[in-house]
């Protein structure tokens, strides 16, 4: 198994804006605007051919904003 995170940065209407495995352009695109939420699932990547899910979307906007507001001061 392989397990990677998949980020995903949704806007207001709950469209995805941005997807990924980076945890720092996740947080990029979040920080655009006041209005986003940001998921991560996890995924399995041992067959290229055939990911897997793992885990279902969870949203940790309130997590990332709490660990920004704290790292601001």
């Amino acid at each position: 198994m392989k397990p990677v995170n998949l980020y995903e940065v949704h806007n207001h209407k709950g469209e995805v804006e941005w997807g990924g495995s980076s945890e720092r352009e996740a947080v990029v695109w979040f920080r655009r605007g006041l209005d986003r939420k940001i998921y991560v699932s996890v995924w399995d990547e041992a067959n290229e051919l055939d990911f897997k899910l793992i885990t279902d979307k969870i949203d940790v906007t309130k997590l990332v904003l709490t660990t920004l507001t704290e790292v601001r001061g």
